[in-house]
């Protein structure tokens, strides 16, 4: 009985062995491709935006290789809005790009456009993290920001200052009014080109978060997202940004 189990472990190695020389083949085995990153988030200036997406190979040829793509249909936008080139590993690489390029002009202030890629598996071959997703949108200037703050139950505790690189405060808020926790405040800024510093104070000690509200703040200008935070910072929390940097 010992013999027969031997027998069957070594031609089970034998027979993984195998497999694993012909899958694992830079050469001669299977060929698999993948997107070496696959989610962008960019804004595209006056003069449109080129972006080199890395592309991975598991095997090497003696000559250049081209794979294609195709564009998913859940795509927003039109085709006027991007082109795709084509993917080419050079003789001996392991890596090439896709080059995809956004156009600035079929572009609308303030709409976000995601443009999904998909990648094709070769012949024999696979395709893994073969989905692309690129979301974009017109380059925004911007200088009408607008802060939130959300306040736990002492709002009363807390106040906001922007101060620019010199140190001035330039907007200001606060201290809010202790409530029921949850109001939200709102004030717009303009400001300058240029970078600054948001901060926040709790005048307790213990942030936004009095152990039963948790508070929160926001920076948003347009459709872009420029900072966020709150919860349990202590006395102060201060975060730098930049206005069309």
């Amino acid at each position: 009985m010992k013999k027969y189990i031997l027998i069957i472990a070594v031609l089970f190695a034998f027979v993984s062995c195998e497999e694993e020389n012909i899958v694992f083949d830079n050469e001669n085995g299977q060929t698999g491709v993948s997107f070496a990153e696959t989610a962008f988030n960019v804004s595209v200036p006056t003069e449109g935006l080129d972006i080199a997406v890395p592309v991975n190979v598991t095997t090497v040829a003696d000559a250049d290789r081209t794979f294609d793509v195709s564009v998913n249909e859940e795509s927003v936008g039109g085709a006027s809005n991007y082109a795709l080139g084509s993917i080419t590993i050079p003789a001996g690489e392991y890596s090439g790009v896709l080059n995809v390029s956004l156009n600035f002009d079929p572009l609308v202030d303030g709409e976000v456009y995601s443009l999904i890629v998909n990648l094709t598996a070769p012949a024999g071959g696979v395709a893994f993290d073969d989905t692309l997703e690129i979301e974009y949108f017109k380059e925004i200037v911007c200088n009408d920001i607008l802060v939130t703050v959300v306040t736990d139950t002492w709002g009363g505790e807390t106040t906001w200052e922007i101060t620019d690189a010199d140190g001035t405060v330039v907007a200001s808020d606060g201290p809010f009014v202790n409530v029921t926790g949850g109001d939200t405040y709102t004030q717009e800024v303009f400001l300058e080109d240029g970078c600054y510093t948001f901060t926040i104070f709790d005048s307790y000690g213990d942030g936004q978060q009095d152990g039963t509200v948790v508070g929160g703040y926001t920076i948003t200008c347009s459709i872009l997202n420029v900072l966020e935070g709150g919860g349990a910072f202590g006395s102060s929390e201060a975060k730098e940004f930049c206005i069309n940097q």
